[in-house]
């Protein structure tokens, strides 16, 4: 695995790091009462902020881990079954997988 897919394999560790740090501090600042605080406050802010990383980057890593799995020949059922309400954008999935496709098509057929 080199390049591209070995980029998208490492943001993927990363940024579940980056999450499970994000969670712990969110369920911090719940705790703290920080979300009953006015959004205009410095606890607020903080919060809101916090809680808008933290759902980015979810959004962002789900659609990556699917697209990078579909990627490495595991089918959608084998990665997740969401419910009706909750589907991934496929116009997503499918740009990150164009974006890496053409590398891992390279690699396939020059082994």
């Amino acid at each position: 695995m080199k390049g591209k897919m070995l980029e998208l394999k490492n943001w993927l560790k990363d940024s579940g790091k980056k999450i499970r740090i994000l969670r712990a501090l969110h369920k911090k600042y719940q705790q703290a009462g920080y979300e009953t605080a006015s959004w205009n406050s410095e606890n607020g802010k903080t919060y809101f902020d916090n809680s808008h990383s933290l759902y980015s980057l979810k959004r962002e890593y789900r659609h990556k881990h699917i697209a990078y799995s579909e990627l490495k020949g595991h089918t959608r059922s084998e990665i997740e079954n969401p419910r009706d309400n909750n589907l991934p954008d496929e116009d997503w999935i499918l740009s990150i997988k164009k974006k890496y496709f053409d590398e891992q098509e390279t690699l396939r057929n020059s082994t």
